[in-house]
């Protein structure tokens, strides 16, 4: 929360969804519900994450914390949610920030909000690596394994979560610097690729590694690389893309908390400073941990400067890589 000097001189105007902020720890920051709202099917990595802070805030930030599912549009339309709703803190956005980032220029005609003018960033709560994986039953058991199946096989099924992703493009990438052809398959949600990973109808497939790793964990799908810069804690056995040749396949996804635009900055700052509180628990972090999601935590301010770094960063990648969306 706020410091006091600061809730109290801003109290009178604020909205009354706000009137419960004060001093006492106890007593959550708003009065009635709050939703979190996130753009995937229930059991995905992001819906994990949502759930596991939607339990924690409950009482803490406002009487009670909901995850609604809105999947769909690669999360676009669970941002155009929050982008339309009250800006009073009790509707929220949890998503890998390539939803803000990224999507509005791989998608430009569909998306239907800018990422820095429709939303008021609040935090981010960690910071993921993509795995890539294969069934358990996939002949590969290393990624030369891959390359060398794939080159055999002649052409290979490639999925990413959704449609323009950052793992979409960096699978290109990694195709393009192997010399391997692949067919790019989609899905509506991501949580239906797995199935098919695991059946061995899909060859391959690149997600964040709060998705993939219960399948790799539970012996039904075979991590080949990471895209960390170095080895994941949680799987020291995987050696990164770049460990085995491939550099320019390096990357990770910050998972950011965003508001409506025209939030009060104390809102901002109240959720920033909750959610701050629950990342520090050991138990928290653990969860984290088991997750291999970095725990970071940076304040509005930073959070608003990283998300206006990647998004003009991304504008011209896309532009040199030629990608063309099919929408």
């Amino acid at each position: 929360m706020p410091p006091a000097h600061l809730r109290r001189r801003s109290l009178l105007a604020l909205p009354p969804a706000l009137a419960l902020a004060r001093p006492a720890s106890a007593n959550p920051v708003l009065d009635r519900p709050a939703r979190i709202i996130v753009g995937a099917a229930a059991g995905g990595g992001t819906d994990i994450v949502a759930r596991l802070f939607a339990e924690r805030l409950s009482g803490r930030y406002a009487p009670q914390v909901i995850v609604e599912n809105r999947p769909g549009a690669s999360s676009r339309l669970a941002a155009e949610a929050v982008k339309a709703a009250a800006p009073d803190g009790t509707t929220f956005l949890i998503c890998p920030m390539p939803v803000m980032a990224l999507f509005p220029h791989v998608l430009p005609r569909t998306t239907r909000y800018d990422p820095l003018a429709d939303f008021t960033p609040a935090t981010t709560i960690g910071e993921l690596a993509y795995g890539f994986i294969v069934g358990r039953d996939h002949p590969a058991r290393d990624l030369p394994g891959f390359i060398a199946w794939a080159k055999a096989t002649g052409d290979v099924t490639f999925a990413p979560p959704v449609v323009g992703a950052p793992q979409h493009l960096l699978g290109l990438i990694f195709a393009r610097a192997a010399g391997l052809n692949v067919t790019v398959i989609t899905y509506r949600a991501a949580t239906l690729a797995l199935p098919d990973i695991i059946s061995g109808r899909l060859d391959s497939y690149m997600s964040h590694m709060a998705e993939v790793s219960r399948a790799v964990q539970g012996g039904q799908a075979r991590l080949l690389a990471v895209t960390s810069e170095a080895r994941l804690p949680g799987f020291p056995e995987v050696p990164s893309f770049a460990e085995q040749g491939f550099p320019q396949i390096t990357g990770s996804e910050a998972f950011a908390v965003m508001l409506p635009a025209r939030t009060p900055g104390p809102i901002a700052a109240a959720l920033h400073a909750a959610i701050a509180d629950q990342v520090a628990e050991a138990a928290v972090r653990e969860r984290l941990a088991q997750l291999q999601m970095m725990p970071l935590v940076l304040s509005p301010a930073e959070t608003a400067a990283r998300l206006a770094r990647e998004y003009a960063a991304w504008g011209p990648a896309i532009r040199a890589a030629g990608f063309t969306p099919e929408e």
